[in-house]
């Protein structure tokens, strides 16, 4: 069974504490060091490629032997989240347009690799949560540009050029650059050496190089004004909303096509858990000069951590529930 190391669960409070460091920093300086955006691109580009590289594209045809499964995993994730995300930020935070902005951008994109680990404590299907990854990596690439433009763009305007460049250089370059690093690393190393070793440490430099993003892309930034963090309260609501919303949907569909157990975790988990590092570049690009755009985003994964922790303990907590409706038609048959 995949455990949370430390360095997991101590990830939240890793990155509270970049955040309140790139804050106090500029503070004391007293003024924004533009400069310092260069580190931060170049870094968000690194994390990035980091997230991509250890997904293989060669499994995109496994999810489909779960076709119905897999049809409402691709449905929630990209047609229902993005219109819900909106939705519920209107409500929420439509008086914060940086908040609610960066709240879709969190929301938008679905993990691609962080929704394993709680799949497989809360005994869920990880073979299947694994074979979801290339559609999850591809469609989110293909498709951001789009909620970005017709979602994003309607709370604040977004330069269509700047959108597809910042795309292009974030999203595009990283997916295809990742796939030529791995492929080359395999051929040369092999596959063990890839999967193991290599992708250990691969985790450990994502996590320090996006602290060095989150404290640079602070610190390059005007002051945060008080008044504005004081309105976190009213995010830390948007994110609980969304991960509550989407836990009792999955749970309720799960029933409804009456999904097993293990599939039943795994649709929660790939559902629920969000993809932050895939969208903070694009935001830096599309949205100079938004600091709370990039203050939501962070946000999303220290919430999200103790969120999904505690949908595993529910799963399990109610594992003979959610896997009786499949019991009963496998009896029934």
């Amino acid at each position: 069974m995949i455990a949370l190391s430390i360095k997991d669960k101590g990830k939240p409070f890793i990155l509270i504490g970049a955040m309140i460091a790139g804050v106090l920093i500029q503070r004391i300086i007293g003024h924004g060091l533009p400069w310092l955006m260069y580190v931060t691109q170049i870094g968000v580009f690194l994390v990035i490629l980091d997230v991509m590289l250890p997904v293989e594209l060669t499994d995109v045809g496994t999810a489909m032997k779960k076709l119905k499964p897999t049809a409402l995993v691709l449905f929630i994730n990209f047609i229902l989240i993005p219109l819900f995300s909106w939705s519920l930020g209107w409500l929420v935070l439509r008086g914060y347009p940086d908040f609610w902005v960066g709240a879709i951008l969190y929301t938008l994109t679905p993990c691609i690799g962080w929704y394993l680990i709680f799949t497989d404590i809360a005994k869920g299907d990880v073979a299947w949560g694994i074979a979801l990854l290339p559609w999850n990596v591809t469609l989110q690439v293909f498709l951001l540009p789009v909620y970005l433009y017709l979602l994003v763009g309607r709370v604040i305007p977004v330069d269509l050029g700047s959108l597809l460049q910042s795309v292009t250089l974030y999203l595009v370059a990283p997916f295809l650059l990742s796939f030529v690093i791995r492929k080359v690393i395999i051929a040369t190393r092999g596959h063990e050496y890839f999967f193991g070793r290599f992708k250990q440490n691969l985790g450990d430099v994502k996590l320090w190089t996006f602290v060095a993003v989150i404290v640079s892309m602070f610190l390059s930034q005007e002051t945060l004004k008080f008044a504005d963090v004081n309105t976190v309260v009213l995010l830390i609501a948007f994110l609980i909303g969304f991960f509550v919303v989407l836990l009792l949907l999955t749970l309720l569909l799960g029933r409804i096509f009456k999904l097993s157990y293990q599939d039943n975790v795994t649709l929660a988990f790939t559902t629920t858990a969000r993809n932050s590092e895939a969208v903070i570049g694009v935001a830096i690009a599309a949205f100079p000069g938004h600091p709370l755009v990039y203050f939501a985003i962070i946000l999303g994964p220290i919430v999200e951590l103790p969120v999904l922790l505690l949908i595993a303990r529910i799963m399990l907590s109610l594992r003979h529930w959610i896997g009786s409706g499949h019991a009963a038609k496998n009896e029934s048959a």
